[in-house]
């Protein structure tokens, strides 16, 4: 079972972006917080998946920025690619993530992240175990003041009608995975 914290990158990842943001809408500042290391560490795991840390090609990684572009930013303003790339560049050099606290850069780590994701084509158990991981690493790197106050809280399971072994898509999470975002998926799936 999931915690709190990975259940909406689940429900970005599977295609389900109302349930993210009614998951979100329910976080605090101590949420935000414990969410936001998930999310750091699960893009650092996932791009080092993807990519060769400290590789010299830069093509791979302006490709993956190109079609995560293309796949998830509806607007064309959503996902800054030199701002992408950057992350990706630190990720992978073992750098420090540039301007950690604004809003784009979390909306961008967010939109990579589901991107790496859903070119790995998990399952949704594989999802759920590598959301997992990444929360267990996040609370192991994470300075002690960060998770004292947001304790791990199971979530229910995905609803009966998943399969398990059915690849997790972001087809219908198209959205800035910002507050902002909810207007742009909830578009793309009324196209459902």
């Amino acid at each position: 079972m999931l915690s709190r914290y990975a259940a909406p990158l689940r429900d970005l990842a599977t295609g389900r972006p109302r349930d993210y943001q009614h998951r979100i809408d329910r976080f605090d500042e101590p949420d935000w917080r414990r969410y936001g290391l998930l999310v750091e560490t699960a893009f650092r795991l996932a791009a080092h998946r993807r990519f060769r840390p400290g590789g010299e090609d830069r093509a791979p990684v302006i490709r993956f920025v190109a079609s995560v572009r293309e796949r998830y930013d509806r607007t064309g303003y959503d996902l800054d690619p030199r701002l992408a790339e950057s992350l990706l560049w630190a990720t992978l050099a073992g750098e420090p993530t540039p301007d950690p606290l604004r809003s784009r850069t979390h909306t961008a780590q967010t939109l990579l992240l589901i991107g790496l994701l859903d070119d790995e084509g998990l399952s949704r158990t594989e999802l759920d175990r590598f959301l997992s991981d990444a929360e267990d690493q996040a609370i192991r790197d994470a300075p002690a003041e960060s998770t004292v106050h947001a304790p791990a809280e199971p979530t229910v399971d995905a609803p009966a009608d998943s399969t398990d072994d059915a690849p997790a898509t972001a087809d219908n999470a198209t959205e800035d995975p910002t507050d902002d975002a909810a207007a742009t998926a909830d578009t793309a799936s009324d196209d459902d």
